[in-house]
């Protein structure tokens, strides 16, 4: 079984450890902040994470070593309680521990585990994942699996070369009250804490001394709850004080010996979590509390350990560089941190909340996920449509304007970690009269777990013309290309059947807002007074205005060889032939822009983005590959673009990337070799970046030059650096601002970059 290798970049860096559907994450490895488990939110946890080990038995005066997972080396909680002076027990609290060093640490991030070695210490977290359980199919046990909200760790420390006993411990200290002693039956040998009803950590103790499986001891783990751990783990007397804010395990090494314990780490949120739909987790209907998950956790410790090591076996095997492996693993860690699977009037229901902002399935999301969701959770991705159909979707006119303007070039300008500027005066003076649009749908289901008002999203304001506003036609075209990946992966035709008149609509939605060239030309009359923008929200006009746009332009004629092949599916010829026309026609539009063998990111010479070129422009055609890929087209990729307007356009979009990888400027690249999604704008995306990277090697082959291979090999170097050290805090982030993670955090959309496994 090939083993993930050993990091030989920076290894300070945060990683989510996750189960599925949960919204939990363990979260470590930043130096010197907090982490540990958090739960609903989009960021780290609050506690300082303790691992290590000192000389001794556990009552020893020897300094605790630890990996840097914590703040500060004395912790001052006593102090509230000691006015003038310590008592004869808090007396004894000394400084918490003393760090490794990056020198002395080792570590191997795999698909699904994470691993720290220093000095005899390692410390492995797993977190296995594959196909979620459908309650509509599979049976309790397969319920119990698939959705148990926790992860496993395993603390070792190796003294088969020593001479005295060793001590080693696992704490986390909370900079919020609530810790206990969890007191429920979790089997012989055991010992379990909690933090409020919420979440906890069970462990059990395991001879590793002569096999890697280890074997039970007639011993358990040391547990305690103090205020600090070094505290915790030397108290002779009252190890355990309800007031304590650092409960933990610990265990004694003889000399000799190599011991471990393996670690539950779960939740249980009981009751309803979330507003304005009533929804619960749907793991509550199959455990019982807390203890129930942490005792199926260790019940199932090897079996979970096993199946991570398979899943890292598997990435580690492929022929993708270390770079490219990295960037999966890490992105994958992320996505299902953000996973929730909820019940919702008895129903389940599927939510992806978005990184640090928790928007609720965010639908220009949702569509990048699609290729990961359905190679593991086919149903899910059903359920996601289902629900956009029946509780986000809306109806709405165009704007038709009576007048041209020179938009500002200040008003997209923006740095995603700041305040959006103000909308651009004269767009919103812009007089206009109104005809039909159509069937669309929102940018998000509401955000923090607080569902929206049917039809409305969190997210969508009117009178913007920047961050914020409405994404019309965007949502239009995603959940087209949503629905049209799911039927090429499952062959759902019962499911397409009974969403003919949503298909219908969303072409006749797509005709509406789409004028004499067959894409984006009018703004919803949702916006008011403003103008409709694309997911590239935080971007300037070369990505963020939707009319004329080169990228809404290919992702529309991809949208229209998803509806035709779903109308041919339905028998519909009639529907399917309009829609390959306008595939056609949008085609024809796009190859026509082409100056110089670069395409304008806004077809509008009186707009600023006319002189922005960009490299999402080929990203629509990542649909009709997956549609190739799955059979579902029917055809080969080169009879995809077989009619002479989508040759021209796959002809200028292949002549456009490569000028552009290959600019003598370096317009579209970083200083460090990182992928500059637009030039005129420093914000790049990591999940945009790895489907166009993705197309240009698998639709176009760019990378059969030498030139674009090395600048291709160069950007995942430089993009493995923008994450382990420029993002180091928020584990896997999207929105990279001259190679420093600014917005778009512990984020799940990375997963795009799965798609290089293929």
């Amino acid at each position: 079984m090939t083993k993930p290798a050993t990091l030989n970049c920076h290894v300070g860096f945060n990683a989510q450890h996750s189960p599925m559907g949960a919204f939990m994450s363990f979260t470590c490895g930043n130096f010197g902040t907090r982490g540990g488990i958090g739960l609903q939110i989009g960021q780290p946890g609050d506690q300082e994470v303790f691992i290590g080990f000192k000389d001794g038995d556990r009552y020893s005066d020897a300094t605790l070593k630890c990996l840097p997972f914590y703040t500060a080396a004395v912790d001052r909680s006593a102090d509230a309680f000691l006015v003038e002076q310590a008592g004869p027990a808090e007396q004894n609290v000394k400084p918490d521990a003393v760090a490794f060093t990056e020198k002395e640490i080792a570590r191997a991030y795999g698909w699904a585990s994470d691993r720290w070695v220093a000095d005899g210490l390692s410390f492995t977290v797993y977190s296995p994942f594959g196909a979620i359980p459908d309650p509509a199919v599979d049976d309790e046990q397969r319920m119990r699996e698939g959705l148990l909200p926790a992860v496993i760790a395993r603390l070792e420390l190796d003294n088969t070369a020593g001479k005295e006993t060793k001590t080693a411990m696992f704490a986390l200290n909370h900079a919020r009250t609530g810790s206990r002693i969890l007191n429920d039956d979790l089997g012989s040998g055991r010992v379990a804490w909690a933090f409020r009803r919420e979440a906890g950590g069970a462990a059990e103790l395991r001879d590793f001394t002569s096999s890697e499986e280890g074997s039970k001891i007639d011993a358990e783990p040391f547990i305690f709850m103090r205020w600090s751990a070094s505290d915790g783990v030397r108290e002779r007397y009252n190890p355990v004080h309800l007031l304590g804010s650092c409960p933990g395990f610990g265990f004694e090494v003889p000399a000799g010996k190599k011991y471990g314990i393996t670690i539950a780490l779960g939740s249980y949120l009981e009751g309803f979590q979330t507003n304005g739909l009533d929804g619960r987790y749907l793991y509550t209907r199959y455990f019982k509390g807390l203890g129930d998950v942490l005792k199926m956790a260790l019940d199932n410790s090897a079996k979970m350990i096993a199946s991570a090591e398979a899943l890292d076996s598997k990435l580690a095997g492929t022929a993708l560089s270390e770079d490219q492996k990295f960037m999966i693993s890490h992105a994958t860690h992320s996505y299902y941190g953000s996973t929730q699977l909820l019940e919702i009037g008895e129903l389940p229901f599927w939510v992806v909340n978005e990184g640090e902002y928790c928007m609720m399935n965010t639908l220009d999301l949702s569509v990048d996920h699609v290729f990961w969701e359905l190679e593991h959770n086919p149903w899910l991705v059903r359920n996601l449509l289902d629900n956009f159909v029946r509780l986000y979707s809306y109806n709405d006119e165009v704007k038709v304007y009576k007048s041209e303007f020179a938009p500002s070039t200040e008003t997209m300008q923006m740095d995603p970690s700041q305040t959006p500027p103000p909308p651009d005066e004269a767009q919103l003076k812009r007089p206009y009269e109104t005809k039909p649009g159509g069937i669309s749908f929102c940018h998000d289901m509401g955000a923090h777990n607080n569902f929206s008002p049917k039809g409305r999203s969190s997210y969508e304001l009117a009178n913007l013309t920047g961050c914020f506003s409405y994404m019309t036609v965007e949502q239009l075209c995603n959940w087209s290309l949503t629905a049209g990946c799911y039927v090429a992966k499952t062959r759902d035709l019962e499911w397409l059947k009974a969403n003919k008149t949503v298909v219908d609509a969303c072409l006749a939605s797509m005709i509406h807002r789409s004028g004499d060239v067959g894409f984006a030309q009018f703004d919803s009359t949702r916006c008011i007074g403003g103008q409709e923008i694309t997911t590239y929200d935080s971007l300037d006009h070369s990505l963020a205005q939707t009319r004329n746009n080169v990228y809404i332009a290919v992702k529309s004629w991809g949208t229209y060889k998803a509806l035709a092949l779903m109308f041919r599916e339905l028998g519909d010829a009639a529907s399917q032939a309009k829609c390959e026309e306008l595939a056609a026609k949008v085609a024809a539009v796009v190859a026509d822009q082409a100056v110089d063998g670069v395409l304008p990111a806004i077809f509008e010479k009186s707009n600023p983005g006319y002189g922005s070129r960009i490299l999402p422009a080929i990203e629509g055609c990542m649909y009709p590959l997956y549609f190739v890929n799955t059979g579902f087209a029917g055809c080969t990729l080169d009879q995809v673009y077989s009619s002479p307007a989508e040759k021209r356009m796959f002809d200028v979009l292949e002549e456009h990337t490569r000028n552009l990888l290959l600019d003598p400027e370096r317009r579209n690249l970083f200083a460090d070799g990182g992928i500059k999604l637009s030039s005129t704008s420093n914000n790049s995306w990591m999940s945009k970046i790895s489907i166009f990277m993705h197309v240009t090697r698998k639709v176009f082959h760019l990378d059969e030059d030498p030139r674009v291979a090395e600048v291709l090999r160069n950007a995942d170097a430089a993009h493995v650096k923008w994450q382990t050290e420029g993002s180091s805090y928020w584990a896997c982030c999207d929105q990279i601002v001259s190679g420093e993670g600014k917005a778009s955090r512990y984020y799940p959309r990375i997963i795009t970059s799965a798609l290089w496994m293929e």
